[in-house]
């Protein structure tokens, strides 16, 4: 498989392309064993490089960022959480007490990271128990089987750092002592995390986000103007120095085709050029980020403003990170300009596009919980508070999703009440129906309570596939706002790399697998890469007419001379997807369809049903009977209920299984899974019914 990926590299990337890219990792290795490390400076040479006599004098430079100053006082800025927000003063005070307390949110739980003794576990992974090696040097950590190195980076991102300064701003009675908690935290890092050791300096990315969540912290605390502690300064000066110089020395350019990871460095670097703008190299930072943000953005955004991730988590992710660099560009005086602005409205109007009513992105390829704004803990997939962020970074109230503000938090913190008024103000531009983002391999059809997101595309990062997985046809399906056929998730990375595999498989997919065959081969030695093989593409999208309709297909099974059609038809009564198997022979096929709810069964179709499956039926003029004596239901939120019901070749009859899928990475819920498999004559023809059925005084 190694040399059929490089093959496979060699028809995506241009040779030239390959051969800087094994210079340059050439050139950084030996440069990292030859050369001097990303070490901070010492006292007295940061205090000279700042022209600061003494230690007072950069906390008093500190308590000022380099930025416009917070465009509130905590005083109006309560005022309008109160107004616009009710309990958002509550929930983030309350948040700022448990990180003072050594709780933090880590990955869907709340985990207590204390160490014996004071301080931070920093080297701990909460949720198997186990520590990293803070001793070893970074670039040869100690294996640590069973243990995932993103749940010690959740504790070390300094997400915390912003909770404790959001708290200290808005309650005056406990501020000196949060802020004092942010403090000793970012102190008790540095002395914990020399550069180069541990968990925390293993990714530049990491060391990015950590600057940025720095420079957060510290521009808000501003805004109380509460005196930074002379040693605070110190260290937290020569973390920025020592992130700088790490973050130019790993970045993350050195791969064939770069991804988020290059962007996220730029926006850390850029951070540390702000925290610290007297500083001799931040001038070469603060240009060279300017210019590889805007370059990232150009090279990494799809023509339809999809992330070239091949995943609409990470399009999530790369929104928030592109904005995050724009408010931090714009704070620093330094506007990246129309074009910038341009594709990152592209990227909101994806983000509207395909949110759901509930106010979640759908699941397809992986999901992380990447974030880069800290100022409020969010859920995975929640995006609604994005758009908000975006109508009012862009000045575009027609991206809001509805009229007011909606959950606009980050609105309030970043860019002040004015905003936030504004929004209010606002009343949102229409709600989108039936809508397609080809380049992301993205469609999302609507009708009534029904929403389909439907995957059909190239694998991401121009056919590399690093986040995608193999759902093509593949769908998830909203109920009323409730997500009932699920995509898998992604539970973990590196921490098991089976189960990275087997999440990211055919068969953890809403699709149909042919012989076991996967639609692309998973090299099972390289957990972020997914060659495209499958050739998946839409033949056809209509929104005209009583149903929304998309037709795709893909070649993944063309090895054993199969070619799977599906059709998804969404009307306001229900789902129909017929899966067509064009080819010979008779193959071993498996109709999976997992589902979000525990407590699926089979059962008869009743009388008050069968007229309306015959309805849905008549849309794609199926002729074959359906198998009314074994349909699958499953729960919905309120009483609701979801009824599968098919028409397929004699043979193939529902099985109901328990299956487990990933609400957000490091989580796992019980679900149910309805199989129907057996061996096929083809060509051949399935079909699959989905009948909401409401509770009296429901939804319609």
């Amino acid at each position: 498989m190694a040399i059929g990926y490089y093959g496979f590299l060699a028809t995506r990337v241009p040779p030239p392309r390959l051969v800087a890219v094994a210079a340059r990792r050439a050139l950084r290795t030996a440069w990292h064993r030859l050369g001097p490390r990303a070490l901070p400076p010492t006292h007295d040479r940061l205090l000279a490089g700042l022209a600061c006599p003494d230690a007072g004098a950069l906390a008093e430079r500190l308590a000022h960022p380099a930025l416009a100053a917070p465009p509130w006082t905590p005083e109006a800025l309560r005022r309008a959480l109160d107004r616009h927000l009710p309990g958002e003063v509550e929930r983030a005070t309350a948040r700022a007490e448990a990180a003072a307390a050594g709780r933090l949110p880590v990955f869907g739980r709340e985990v207590d990271v204390t160490r014996p003794g004071g301080g931070t576990d920093w080297q701990l992974d909460p949720h198997h128990g186990g520590r990293f090696a803070g001793w070893a040097p970074s670039d040869e950590l100690p294996d640590a089987p069973g243990l995932d190195l993103k749940m010690a980076w959740a504790i070390g991102r300094g997400e915390q750092w912003v909770a404790l300064a959001c708290g200290a701003a808005l309650d005056a009675r406990r501020s000196g002592d949060l802020a004092a908690a942010l403090f000793a935290s970012v102190r008790d890092f540095c002395a914990s995390n020399p550069v180069g050791h541990g968990a925390h300096w293993t990714c530049a990315m990491e060391a990015a986000l950590r600057a940025v969540n720095l420079l957060q912290a510290l521009w808000i605390v501003s805004a109380r103007g509460i005196p930074l502690e002379p040693s605070f300064a110190l260290d937290a000066a020569r973390l920025g120095v020592a992130t700088g110089r790490f973050v130019l020395a790993h970045l993350e350019d050195d791969t064939a085709i770069p991804n988020n990871h290059l962007a996220g460095d730029w926006l850390g670097l850029l951070a540390c050029a702000r925290l610290l703008p007297g500083w001799p190299e931040a001038a070469r930072w603060r240009s060279l980020a300017l210019a590889g943000i805007a370059r990232a953005l150009r090279d990494q955004v799809n023509d339809d403003g999809t992330s070239f991730e091949g995943s609409v988590p990470y399009h999530r992710l790369a929104t928030e990170l592109f904005t995050a660099a724009a408010v931090l560009a714009r704070s620093g005086r330094d506007p990246l300009g129309a074009a910038y602005a341009r594709r990152l409205r592209a990227m909101y109007g994806a983000v509207r596009g395909l949110l759901a009513a509930s106010g979640e992105l759908p699941r397809i390829g992986d999901d992380d919980a990447g974030r880069v704004l800290a100022v409020r803990e969010r859920r995975p997939g929640e995006a609604r508070w994005l758009l908000a962020l975006g109508a009012a970074t862009l000045g575009d109230p027609g991206l809001l999703d509805g009229p007011g503000p909606g959950d606009a938090a980050e609105v309030a913190w970043l860019l002040g009440p004015a905003a936030l008024d504004r929004l209010a103000r606002g009343r949102g531009g229409a709600r989108p129906g039936t809508v397609s983002f080809p380049r992301g391999g993205f469609h999302a059809l609507r009708r009534g309570a029904l929403e389909a997101f439907v995957s059909c595309g190239a694998n991401g990062q121009r056919g590399l596939g690093g986040h995608s997985h193999n759902d093509k046809l593949a769908l998830e399906l909203f109920v009323a706002g409730a997500r009932a056929v699920c995509d898998p998730g992604s539970p973990t990375y590196t921490g098991d790399p089976d189960l990275r595999n087997a999440f990211r498989s055919t068969r953890a997919h809403a699709t149909v697998v042919i012989d076991g065959l996967e639609q692309s081969p998973i090299p099972s030695d390289r957990l972020f890469a997914l060659p495209e093989t499958a050739a998946a593409r839409v033949v056809a999208l209509d929104d005209a007419g009583p149903a929304a309709r998309l037709a795709g297909e893909h070649r993944g099974y063309a090895r054993v001379g199969i070619l799977h059609r599906r059709d998804v038809l969404v009307s306001a009564a229900g789902v129909l997807v017929v899966d067509r198997l064009a080819g010979p022979g008779t193959h071993a096929v498996e109709l999976r369809w997992p589902l979000a709810a525990e407590g699926a069964r089979i059962r008869a179709v009743t009388p008050g049903e069968a007229p309306a499956l015959d309805a849905l039926a008549r849309l794609a003029r199926i002729r074959r009977p359906i198998d009314l004596a074994h349909a699958v239901e499953v729960p919905l939120p309120g009483g609701a209920r979801l009824l599968l019901a098919f028409a397929c070749p004699a043979g193939l009859v529902p099985e109901v299984s328990p299956v487990v899928w990933s609400p957000g990475y490091g989580e796992l819920r019980d679900g149910s899974l309805a199989l129907l498999a057996g061996p096929v004559a083809c060509p051949a023809s399935l079909v699959t019914l989905l009948l909401p059925v409401f509770a009296e005084g429901g939804a319609p």
